[in-house]
């Protein structure tokens, strides 16, 4: 009797001191453990890589996310205003390419952009889970278009006050990295399409091609039996890229993304006939399949040779 009275002892005892640790445990989650600091949400790099989907619309909304740190979630509401950064892309360009000057990366003009507001605002009780205020930075689509996908492109900005809390001073700037997506590929993650078919009527290796976005309906791709490489030169690429345009009927076009430098590309028509070779591969985009289907020539200086190719996404691009 006596050792059960003992193991109820314990047992009283063992419950109240986790009932204790249970309470200051709560406290201690009660109290803020770091301190409050208004930040520009960005990487190691101090840049926040921002997809701009592009449409048939003007304009196009793109996203700044401004944030306090903190355990706890904000009592007061957060107001900042934002500035233009001169100086951050030059330091960036300089620190991460130094003197290989035709690698810097470009900013926007002025006029090529515009702030919805320079005011940013984080309400409290909101949200509390994802306190987080939005800067939008509205680009027309026509100057999305523009931008090379082979350039990086920036806006610089930084947090000119805020109130009622400190500012990060870590993060008090961001480079606002600008990237190009349409349905059919990403810029900033990238798109592979599997490649096959036949050139000259001999089957082609099987490979995956990167696909890039350019307009809303346009994409860049290689000519059948080239590979693209991130290392490639202007040269190459404009030697070896052609460009696929989807109609509203999702008919493609094919053309040679710059013709001025000895690429040549020309559709075909394909066969009517079921037997033939080409009948399946009808110049049109699948969008169940996520598939295209090409027949075209190409000559980059080799002479003709003659594509049957059939581009399948690899993996579903998220709208």
């Amino acid at each position: 009797m006596k050792i059960k009275y003992i193991y109820i002892a314990f047992l009283t005892i063992l419950c109240g001191g986790s009932l204790v640790a249970c309470s200051n445990g709560d406290e201690f989650f009660k109290d803020e453990r770091y301190k409050k600091m208004i930040y520009a949400i960005s990487d190691n790099e101090q840049i926040f890589h921002a997809e701009f989907e592009l449409n048939n619309e003007e304009d196009i909304i793109g996203v700044q996310p401004f944030a306090v740190s903190g355990t706890n979630p904000i009592d007061q509401d957060v107001h900042l205003t934002i500035e233009k950064d001169p100086e951050l892309l030059t330091e960036y360009n300089y620190n991460t390419y130094m003197d290989e000057t035709d690698k810097y990366a470009r900013e926007l003009k002025d006029g090529d952009y515009s702030l919805l507001s320079s005011i940013v605002e984080i309400k409290a009780g909101v949200n509390p889970s994802y306190e987080v205020g939005k800067l939008q930075v509205k680009i027309k689509t026509s100057i999305i278009e523009k931008l090379s996908v082979d350039s990086a492109y920036f806006l610089s900005f930084r947090i000119k006050e805020a109130t009622p809390y400190e500012i990060n001073e870590e993060k008090r700037n961001v480079l606002f990295r600008i990237y190009k997506k349409n349905q059919y590929a990403s810029q900033k993650t990238p798109t592979y399409y599997a490649s096959s078919g036949f050139m000259d009527d001999v089957v082609m290796p099987f490979d995956s091609k990167i696909i890039m976005p350019l307009a809303y309906n346009k994409i860049r791709t290689y000519i059948a039996g080239q590979i693209y490489d991130a290392n490639d030169t202007k040269e190459t690429i404009n030697k070896n890229s052609m460009v696929i345009t989807v109609d509203a009927d999702n008919q493609v076009l094919i053309s040679a993304f710059d013709s001025e430098n000895g690429l040549k590309v020309e559709m075909l028509s394909p066969s009517s006939d079921p037997n033939d070779g080409s009948y399946g591969y009808r110049n049109y985009y699948n969008p169940e399949e996520k598939q295209f289907y090409l027949y075209y020539r190409f000559d980059n200086g080799e002479g003709w040779k003659v594509v049957r190719e059939t581009l399948r996404a690899e993996s579903i691009i998220s709208k």
